[in-house]
């Protein structure tokens, strides 16, 4: 399992959207928790996870979409450094305990999902359940981009959904 930070910038106006989009990523978290700190337009995830880190980008890229275009994601190793207020860090570093006083986590035991679904296509999957946290970006708005930066600028994302239109 791999450990990930994820660092989101953005206007996130109430503790509700960080809490949505925080269940939002809890499909792809096989930590026994999911961690989170939001403040002045950065949101900050800790998770671990056994996806691989293409599927975890892209997923969160569908998420983020209309909502941020700005986001990190690292692996969080003895490499990377972090540097916190003692009492967000201890909380938001350790994801087998829930933590005392801090209200922003997910405990992904309390998350409902069908543990049946063992499709081969796993992020696509997640996507099509947590449609209510994504914006799907228009045919117009997608062959606008294209018109302006080219076809290679396009997120695997924005190329599934081309690919779809096509389809139809």
């Amino acid at each position: 399992m791999v450990k990930y930070l994820l660092t989101v910038f953005g206007n996130f106006e109430s503790e509700r959207m960080c809490k949505d989009l925080a269940v939002a990523l809890t499909p792809i978290v096989d930590s026994p928790n999911l961690k989170f700190q939001h403040t002045k337009g950065v949101l900050i995830f800790h998770f671990a996870t056994e996806v691989s880190k293409n599927e975890v980008y892209d997923y969160v890229l569908g998420l983020c979409y209309g909502i941020t275009e700005t986001f990190i994601l690292t692996e969080l190793t003895d490499n990377v450094t972090v540097s916190l207020p003692k009492e967000i860090k201890e909380h938001l570093l350790d994801l087998e305990n829930i933590g005392k006083d801090v209200t922003m986590k997910i405990d992904i035991n309390d998350i409902e999902w069908d543990e049946d679904d063992e499709d081969e296509d796993f992020v696509a999957s997640l996507l099509e359940q947590h449609n209510s946290f994504i914006k799907k970006p228009s045919l117009d708005q997608i062959l606008d981009k294209i018109t302006s930066k080219g076809y290679q600028s396009l997120s695997e994302f924005e190329k599934d959904i081309l690919e779809s239109y096509s389809k139809n």
